[in-house]
């Protein structure tokens, strides 16, 4: 995954390509391998504590993932290809999972930039081009790592010395399933059919809620 040179370039980048790559995930939908099934995480794993910020500046920690489903990316907003077509794929999959659920069981979408040096800056506008209601955290680099750790995920900044502005991010293309009580259950690996995919976590989700109920019992 090959970094621009600045937001503004990636902005452009966006505007220009996602709805592309999207186009062709779409007429090439047949032939793009999706797992059967997700990989479920059993039993579900606790997430670390965490103290992050949103594209607002606004506190990020592990209570924040408890009023809902989550869906985490992990990634990086100089990405000029793998990032952007994951986010608009996934908003994809939440607008399927709408006609089959209701709202507050429909999961928020939470990029995890582990580029802070350069994500920090544009993230809300980076964000902005694909849904007004995701959410991007980052922060101190001890901080990312803790909640890249939970997800057993990673990354690593290629960067051929501490003054190079245009390197790459390699990084874990998972997505993790966060239940509401900030418990991983379970990852899936793109590219995503937004129909199968939205089946999928229907029944996982309709399935976990169920078990959290009985919990409560």
């Amino acid at each position: 995954m090959r970094a621009s040179k600045g937001v503004s370039d990636i902005m452009k980048f966006c505007t220009k390509n996602v709805w592309f790559l999207c186009v062709i995930a779409f007429v090439f939908g047949s032939n793009i391998s999706v797992a059967d099934e997700l990989e479920r995480i059993s039993p579900a794993r606790d997430l670390p504590s965490f103290s992050l910020v949103d594209q607002h500046g606004e506190s990020f920690e592990k209570s924040s993932l408890t009023s809902g489903w989550s869906m985490i990316f992990i990634g990086f907003t100089a990405c000029p290809d793998v990032c952007p077509m994951t986010l608009s794929n996934l908003e994809a999959v939440r607008a399927d999972m709408g006609v089959k659920m209701s709202p507050d069981s429909i999961p928020n979408i939470i990029f995890l930039a582990v580029d802070p040096a350069r994500d920090k800056v544009g993230l809300a506008e980076y964000l902005s081009f694909f849904h007004p209601r995701y959410v991007g955290v980052t922060g101190e680099v001890s901080e990312v790592d803790k909640l890249v750790a939970g997800l057993d995920g990673f990354y690593r900044l290629k960067k051929k010395s501490d003054a190079d502005t245009n390197y790459d991010v390699l990084h874990t293309a998972k997505v993790s399933i966060i239940n509401p009580k900030g418990q991983l259950v379970a990852q899936m690996t793109p590219p995503f059919k937004p129909e199968s995919t939205g089946e999928q976590l229907t029944q996982l989700i309709r399935w976990e809620n169920r078990r959290l109920a009985k919990e409560q019992l």
